[in-house]
């Protein structure tokens, strides 16, 4: 069942709510090991579970230039948090306003309107004005009130941490099977699809261009075995993604394609979610038209391979969770 969503702490109705704050851009398998002690510890409660976070994230606020582009759109970040099985997810709107209550001032409003019997956070949390809140803080303010705190470990995989930055840096290699093992689905891109240079049809491989929505991270310029779900749609049709500056035309503008293989029709204005089976090979720059058009066919037979050895029940369940989010993101050009 869907989450009930809700965008300010006075909607909120006065029941018992075992809470967690945070982020959760991704949703990452360290973001569901804590979702799960919160339902675990809201069902022991006989109370409901809320995620309260934020949108936008507190670093496209805080430094625009620099912010780390996102892991899912914010309407994705809903639908995987509520397969987490959360009862209540308050977005709150991060601004200059928010950003400067002390910690002290966001708990009063989290107490008199969240109705807390217990907060769990993960070991490294922080937050309020320049992140001065501490979990000792937090731990205090929670024993004065009689709450109780319960403060998760690190999740740690054989291969390493879980988090998000090591995500983003995996993607930037074009890892992204690694990075679907840390998130516990398979990396997606969503865009709507423009009007482009038409090469593709020329070339015998029509591509669909695409412009992301909510400032989402690209992998590692390259070509991938994708599976594409058209206007959210749980039927997934093959097909090839492109990401690079098509070096053989000499362009310098980063082109965002996508190939389906055994599919024609017009998808201009459709929004596409894109699942990330594998990396084939990096952007390359061929000597002639001839030349690259032998590698899109070898390509093609490459990722029908990929493709035709998946496990029966791939993709996995958030992956499809995520194909129900697709229609409710804000389009902004990527």
């Amino acid at each position: 069942m869907a989450p009930l969503i809700y965008r300010a702490f006075e909607e909120l109705l006065a029941n018992p709510r075992v809470l967690t704050i945070g982020n959760f851009d991704g949703v990452h398998r360290g973001h569901q090991h804590l979702l799960g002690w919160v339902h675990q510890r809201s069902t022991k409660h006989g109370a409901r579970s809320l995620v309260v976070t934020f949108d936008p994230l507190p670093a496209e606020v805080l430094r625009p230039g620099s912010a780390p582009l996102r892991l899912c759109t914010i309407d994705q970040r809903i639908a995987l948090i509520g397969a987490c099985q959360i009862d209540d997810v308050l977005v709150l709107r991060f601004d200059d306003q928010l950003a400067n209550q002390t910690p002290e001032s966001f708990l009063e409003r989290l107490r008199a309107c969240a109705a807390p019997v217990e907060i769990v956070v993960g070991h490294d949390f922080r937050f309020g004005r320049e992140r001065s809140g501490s979990v000792e803080m937090l731990r205090h303010w929670c024993q004065l009130l009689g709450f109780g705190l319960t403060v998760v470990p690190r999740l740690d995989l054989p291969s390493g941490a879980v988090s998000s930055t090591r995500i983003r840096a995996l993607l930037a290699d074009g890892a992204v099977e690694a990075a679907a093992e840390l998130l516990g689905r398979p990396y997606v891109l969503v865009g709507d699809v423009v009007a482009g240079q038409q090469r593709g049809q020329l070339l015998g491989y029509p591509t669909a261009n695409l412009r992301l929505i909510d400032r989402l991270a690209l992998p590692a310029d390259g070509i991938y075995a994708v599976l594409v779900s058209v206007d959210g749609s749980l039927h997934l049709q093959p097909g090839m993604l492109y990401i690079g500056t098509r070096p053989v035309f000499g362009q310098e503008a980063r082109a965002i394609e996508v190939h389906l293989l055994d599919v024609r029709q017009d998808l201009y204005d459709r929004r596409l979610t894109v699942l990330l089976v594998r990396r084939l090979r990096d952007d390359r720059w061929f000597p002639s038209i001839d030349a690259l058009i032998e590698q899109m066919q070898a390509d093609e037979r490459s990722t029908r391979d990929v493709l035709a050895h998946l496990p029966g029940d791939w993709p996995p369940p958030l992956a499809r969770v995520m194909l129900s989010a697709v229609e409710g993101a804000v389009s902004t050009d990527g």
